[in-house]
């Protein structure tokens, strides 16, 4: 009988020390923006595109008439899932004055160039940012959203 008890204590504690300690985090992925206001001119700008050494942006597809894929060299005119290579950033243009950016790809990026487009892309106005990334609140000790600071472009 004691064997028995012996047995079922370490089953338990076993049990517990991996479920019960420990804190459940949710597999939940949080999505990272960045926010982009122009200043100035902002009637001439066509588009605001931003790029990192990861790439450039593209318009999310409720931004385009069609959607867009882009083929990766040497690839087959009907790309399979595996060729489509992906943006850096999906971009939106939320009123004249303010353009929102997905990161579409793992990892913030710490520098970020962006850009004013003219309709014709001519460079209206064009900066570079360093990006401070922090954590948001209350999701302690599991891995929350993270966000970083408006950017503000002036346009002449």
């Amino acid at each position: 009988m004691k064997k028995g008890w012996g047995i079922l204590g370490t089953l338990l504690f076993a049990t517990s020390s991996v479920t019960g300690c420990g804190a459940a985090c949710s597999a939940v992925g949080y999505v990272s923006i960045i926010t982009v206001t122009l200043e100035g001119h902002a009637a001439a700008v066509d588009e605001v595109q931003l790029c990192s050494d990861q790439g450039c942006s593209q318009r999310s597809a409720d931004e385009t008439a069609g959607s867009v894929q882009t083929v990766a060299p040497g690839s087959s005119a009907d790309p399979s899932p595996s060729h489509v290579m992906q943006p850096a950033f999906l971009s939106s243009r939320k009123d004249a004055t303010t353009w929102q950016f997905t990161v579409a790809q793992s990892g913030n990026p710490h520098r970020v160039t962006v850009r004013a487009l003219g309709a014709d892309h001519t460079v209206l106005a064009q900066q570079q940012n360093d990006l401070v990334w922090t954590s948001a609140e209350g999701y302690a000790p599991c891995p929350g959203p993270v966000t970083t600071p408006s950017i503000t472009l002036k346009v002449p």
